[in-house]
């Protein structure tokens, strides 16, 4: 058990805008005393080996938090895992083509409060009932869809950084110019039982291509490899979309309709990429030149809401040092309140994992390969 305790005094510039709110600045400082403590936790498989083969990139936590769903593409099979219990409870069978069928090369998987589900991949978009006897595919090209209309070169980006809300009735994706690493134009929402589509512009997106580094092989094709991540949440009845360029938030208000943006300032990490590398080329070589300088500069992760202390927890990685050719990152912790106020940071001894973290009963859980079994880092915070 490990518990460090750090006092900061965090000065916060916050600027605010959108469509139908003027913009804002927020200077005041705020002073918190965090501390946390951390262990590991791992998961009583029982005679079952839980499928960790992709990371728990295809694995939902039930929205009270008491179920991992966990999907093996590979069976197929669905398993449930008891997060009361830390125990392995059962599998659900499932099948991957016909009218029963999940799809081919699932690659996001997600479940409701109602327990329904949704089985994403780049071809196909399936949505099941709890009881796993009803699925019915949806699409999202734009003669499917009312509502707002999608430009000729315009797609909904349905399996790409898309989530599935609370509710079950509709899905939160980017809209863009087709294509991997296209220009990203906003927000869609589509009703998933209307298939209405609404379409929230961000044009503050668009200038994310910019950081993608492309090469173009003797046969005259583009190749977009590891394009800027945008990354969205839903909580407070509200849709926050974050992005790994910028140290900012846009926050799209459900119930309002409006659209507000906040932008902060971190002490220990730089506030935006530079881009200080080629963007494009035809050369193999250049290609990783250019990522290897790229990944020299800040990243900005996904929001993680604990829905307990009302908190959101952020990491960012930048450059710390450089040992000869081999650079070496630090990891950063930012905390914000419910209103996305940003309270403290620190630099962090471990890292969240990107591929599944959520918040229990007020503590972390960041996900853990243990020996190739499934286990959890939980950190639990205090804040005073």
């Amino acid at each position: 058990m490990k518990k460090t305790r750090f006092l900061f005094l965090i000065f916060l510039a916050v600027l605010a805008s959108c469509s139908t709110k003027e913009s804002a600045e927020n200077t005041e400082a705020t002073t918190i005393d965090f501390s946390y403590e951390i262990d590991t936790v791992e998961i009583d498989p029982g005679e079952h080996l839980i499928y960790i083969t992709s990371g728990m990139r295809t694995a939902a936590v039930s929205t009270d938090k008491k179920i991992l769903y966990n999907l093996n593409p590979d069976a197929p099979e669905l398993e449930l895992i008891d997060l009361e219990a830390l125990a392995y409870k059962e599998s659900l069978p499932l099948e991957l083509e016909g009218p029963e069928g999940i799809g081919m090369n699932v690659s996001d998987f997600a479940v409701s409060e109602k327990e329904d589900f949704i089985f994403q991949s780049y071809q196909s978009f399936i949505k099941a009932n709890s009881k796993l006897d009803h699925f019915k595919s949806l699409k999202f090209q734009s003669e499917y869809l009312s509502g707002d209309t999608l430009k000729e070169n315009e797609v909904i980006n349905f399996y790409f950084g898309a989530i599935y809300s609370k509710d079950g009735d509709h899905l939160f994706a980017t809209y863009s110019e087709q294509g991997l690493g296209a220009i990203i134009k906003g927000l869609a929402i589509v009703d998933l039982q209307t298939m209405a589509l609404k379409k929230v512009p961000i044009p503050e997106l668009e200038s994310l291509v910019d950081f993608n580094i492309t090469r173009t092989d003797e046969n005259g094709i583009r190749w977009t490899n590891n394009p800027e991540q945008v990354w969205l949440i839903e909580a407070n009845n509200k849709i926050y979309l974050t992005h790994t360029v910028r140290n900012e938030a846009f926050i799209y208000d459900l119930k309002a309709g409006s659209l507000s943006k906040k932008t902060f300032h971190s002490i220990l990490t730089a506030d935006a990429k530079v881009g200080q590398y080629i963007k494009n080329t035809n050369s193999r070589e250049e290609m990783r030149d250019a990522w290897a300088e790229k990944n020299k500069e800040v990243e900005f992760n996904t929001l993680i809401f604990d829905d307990t202390n009302r908190k959101f927890w952020r990491e960012s990685q930048d450059l710390d040092h450089m040992i000869g050719d081999m650079r070496v990152m630090k990891s950063v912790l930012t905390v914000f309140d419910e209103n996305l106020n940003q309270l403290h940071e620190q630099e962090l001894d471990f890292s969240i994992s990107e591929k599944m973290a959520f918040f229990k009963d007020g503590s972390l859980y960041s996900y853990i390969n243990l020996e190739d079994e499934l286990g959890f880092v939980r950190i639990k915070p205090s804040y005073e």
